[in-house]
């Protein structure tokens, strides 16, 4: 049999088991944290930083936040405080402020588009009984995560100082949620676009647009994926980790 990996796997599972969400650690030599949902979770972190890898918190040279949801974001500012390093999120994300404030974006077709279908798709979600309180995009708190934000990442981008990991565009559970994969040793952590739940089932979550939601899915299942990290429940180690995704619609 061939190895399952062209390299070993450079991810580290952080879970506050209070929350459920997931923080990962990426240590590809440099260290990127990705979705500090909590307090907690930054403790944890930054514990296992010194007693498992014997790193210091300076090693962290990037913060990547999948998607803007409180419970992925709510330890930013604290992790912040102690490595300093720049915080990444979606262009998306800004792109939406900008226009929900009515500012020009100045992008041409079909970027521009792409950002008004969004824009759209956000409003009838928040328009939508029952999922006001996780998917109100444009509250006072929204802003104030998009203000969190240093460095915006574009669709199949490097990421900053770390070329191997991409940075994948995966709108469905927001229309800002994005993946990072690595296709050297077959790596995707996929925030809330992927979760996994009690029993082993592997969904993608949605929004209210079926269609966005397959498109996304299709995008994903192109991906040679062994190792699957997702925002909340249990990482799978599979040659077809997303074979058998359904979407929760």
């Amino acid at each position: 049999m061939p190895p399952l990996v062209q390299r070993p796997r450079h991810v580290h599972d952080i879970t506050d088991r209070f929350s459920m969400a997931n923080t990962y650690l990426i240590d590809d030599g440099r260290l990127i944290v990705v979705d500090p949902g909590s307090v907690l979770n930054v403790r944890l972190t930054l514990d296992y930083l010194q007693h498992y890898l014997h790193r210091a918190p300076s090693d962290i040279d990037l913060i990547v936040l999948t998607h803007l949801h409180p419970d992925h974001t709510s330890g930013v500012e604290v992790l912040r405080q102690v490595c300093r390093a720049p915080v990444a999120a979606s262009i998306i994300a800004r792109y939406l402020t900008q226009k929900w404030r009515g500012e020009p974006l100045h992008l041409a077709e079909p970027q521009a588009s792409a950002v008004n279908n969004l824009l759209a798709q956000a409003l009838n979600q928040r328009n939508r009984p029952g999922i006001l309180h996780h998917l109100d995009l444009f509250s006072p708190n929204y802003e104030r995560q998009v203000r969190l934000v240093d460095l915006w990442l574009e669709d199949v981008a490097g990421l900053p100082n770390h070329p191997d990991w991409r940075v994948i565009a995966s709108p469905g559970h927001t229309p800002e949620s994005l993946c990072l994969y690595n296709p050297f040793s077959y790596e995707l952590l996929c925030g809330d676009t992927v979760v996994t739940v009690e029993g082993g089932s592997v969904l993608v979550r949605g929004g209210t647009n079926r269609a966005q939601l397959e498109e996304t899915l299709n995008t994903l299942r192109k991906l040679k994926v062994y190792y699957l990290y997702p925002g909340h429940g249990r990482p799978i180690l599979s040659r077809n980790s997303l074979h058998n995704v359904r979407i929760e619609w």
